[in-house]
């Protein structure tokens, strides 16, 4: 009867059939959704990675194209035929005048081919040396573009040279730049500031040896970190552009789309978290899960209304015959129809109404067979008190008829009488409590109050025995409508039988707690529980416990607990007994709260 008993579903065919429909809804519907959103996902999936790698290559150009810039302009004016000619003044303006219109310049300086300065934007003085490390490779090559390194406030730079001639085609100088490399990070920075890589991708430019130019994180560059991505360092050198998928070292996943910058041997890579550039494709995949859903659910609707229309009448003849099994012989099943399972519920009331007749017979013959077996017990449970009071009676006759009559001796034999007198209507009345029990008079009752009354009443036994007890309220206003005196009766019984079974002391539990049943159809009910530490007791007594006469003490009459178990179940609940050998017995009682 308590609140953790599972409760069962009644509808097994209802659910059959029901389930049945939804799995012929179910299995098209999710293959087909599966298939669609697999093939939708791959085809997005590959969109992304190739938009990655169509921004890479034309980051790659637009760098390509801006370094060729640079060089036009420097080419442009090395070729002016005048510039060879031009006297150091006029040098001067054309240089300030290009510094002014390109930032991209830092400084442009013109030399002789021995290094002499003859011109310059920035700080040089006209008669220092332009370090012959720098102009050693423009007269080499003819056109040169250094390494890119770092100035002192940190910021890209990178030579570019061009040699210049006289009028007789004769190399007799260099036009040597500084080149301000900002624009890269600019052009990194553009990809995350824009979001076209999400909020956590990042966009970088390296050179040959895989050190960062550029970088959205500028520590890597400032602190010359380098790619560790051998495939791609590769694939960049040999001028392949790709876009894959890549682990991190810190176990992300990528993709990781890159160019390579083939004028300057360098690479451009954009990098983003696939959790967000395949976003759109969870969401899709996401979007046609709630859409099967959501078809899912309206199959099981629509399965669920014509099922129940058409399992109705076998519900009701289910709980017709729940009812009756249940013991409730009175219950009729009503009209269904006038097809097969009408005619069946017509049948099983007639059942009903039969097994209610047999039933009643049973009744009369069992409680008189066991009135029957009472009495013959009785019979002879009365028989030892009727000799002994025979008995202590002509004991007591022949001292009355003696002169010197010791009358502390006739007291003694009178008093035994008495008692067997006692014990001979204390039989009686509780055969005659078996056999007719009283009405039971119903009224609202504090249960806790009548606990703590019994507890208090049987403290002075209790107490010198060494058994204390420990009471374990939810609350303390817990109220049911019960007979006060015979559920009293129950609990001290129940209290005596504990303190007896410790005699060496002990420790008494008392629980009391509402319970509601799993059970819709049931009422909140009272759950009391003693526990005591006692001896216990074996499986196989715990099994007549119950039954007429049967107990396990020399002195005991066995009718406690078979009497507490039919006023308990008179009240309308039921009570049961769990003990375990040397470590103590519990019972446990159910008693509705109304009646």
């Amino acid at each position: 009867m308590g609140s953790n008993k599972p409760r069962k579903f009644p509808h097994n065919l209802l659910t059959r059939l029901l389930t049945s429909h939804i799995v012929l809804v179910i299995i098209p519907l999710f293959l087909t959704g599966h298939i669609l959103t697999q093939a939708a996902k791959r085809s997005i999936e590959e969109t992304i990675k190739h938009r990655n790698l169509e921004i890479a290559r034309r980051a790659s150009k637009q760098v390509e194209q801006r370094l060729d810039s640079i060089r036009d302009i420097l080419r442009i004016v090395i070729e002016n035929p005048d510039f060879y000619a031009m006297s150091r003044i006029g040098k001067n303006l054309l240089l300030g005048d290009i510094y002014l219109k390109y930032p991209v310049f830092r400084n442009l300086i013109v030399t002789s081919t021995g290094g002499e300065i003859l011109s310059s934007t920035g700080l040089y003085s006209d008669l220092e040396i332009y370090p012959k490390s720098k102009i050693a490779p423009i007269l080499e090559n003819g056109s040169y573009a250094s390494d890119v390194y770092l100035s002192e406030d940190k910021l890209p730079i990178m030579d570019m040279g061009e040699v210049y001639t006289d009028r007789f085609d004769q190399v007799v100088g260099t036009l040597c730049a500084e080149v301000d490399l900002r624009e890269l990070w600019v052009l990194v920075d553009e990809f995350t500031e824009s979001k076209v890589l999400g909020e956590l991708g990042e966009a970088f430019i390296f050179k040959e040896d895989g050190r960062y130019i550029a970088h959205t994180d500028r520590k890597k560059v400032i602190t010359l970190a380098r790619l560790q991505d051998e495939e791609i360092i590769n694939d960049v050198g040999a001028d392949s552009s790709s876009s894959l998928l890549h682990i991190t070292p810190d176990g992300v996943e990528m993709i990781m789309a890159y160019a390579p910058i083939p004028s300057m041997k360098w690479g451009i890579v954009l990098q983003q978290p696939t959790s967000e550039a395949f976003a759109p494709a969870t969401r899709m995949q996401y979007q046609v899960l709630m859409l099967m859903l959501g078809g899912l659910a309206a199959a099981a609707i629509v399965a669920f209304l014509y099922t129940r229309n058409f399992l109705r009448p076998i519900d009701r003849l289910v709980t017709g015959i729940t009812k009756i099994a249940s013991g409730d012989l009175l219950y009729r099943i009503e009209p269904l129809g006038k097809d097969e399972i009408s005619q069946l519920a017509v049948h099983i009331n007639k059942m009903s109404a039969r097994l209610r007749t047999i039933q009643n017979k049973l009744k009369r013959t069992e409680r008189l067979e066991t009135l029957g077996s009472l009495s013959s017990v009785l019979s002879h449970e009365i028989r030892n008190p009727l000799n002994s009071m025979v008995i202590n009676m002509q004991i007591l006759q022949r001292e009355y008829k003696k002169r010197d009559a010791d009358v502390e001796k006739m007291n003694h034999y009178h008093k035994v009488v008495v008692s067997e007198i006692k014990r001979v209507d204390e039989l009686v009345s509780n055969f005659l409590i078996i056999a007719k029990p009283p009405k039971l008079d119903r009224a609202k009752c504090n249960l806790t109050n009548l606990i703590d009354d019994i507890i208090k009443s049987q403290q002075a036994t209790l107490l010198p025995q060494g058994i204390r007890t420990k009471r374990v309220f939810t609350d303390t206003q817990i109220t049911a409508y019960v007979d006060r005196n015979r559920l009293k009766q129950v609990i001290l019984n129940i209290i005596i039988n504990a303190a007896q079974a410790m005699p060496g002391g002990g420790q008494l539990t008392i629980e009391c707690d509402k319970v509601y049943l799993s059970e819709q159809d049931r009422p909140h009910v009272v759950k009391l529980v003693f526990r005591d530490t006692g001896k216990g007791m074996a499986t196989k007594e715990l099994k007549q416990i119950f039954d007429f006469y049967f107990s396990t003490k020399p002195e005991g009459t066995g009718l406690g607990l078979p009497i507490a178990q039919q006023i308990i179940e008179e009240h309308g609940g039921s009570i049961k007994v769990e003990s375990v050998v040397g470590e103590g017995t519990s019972v446990t009682i159910y008693i509705p709260i109304e009646s």
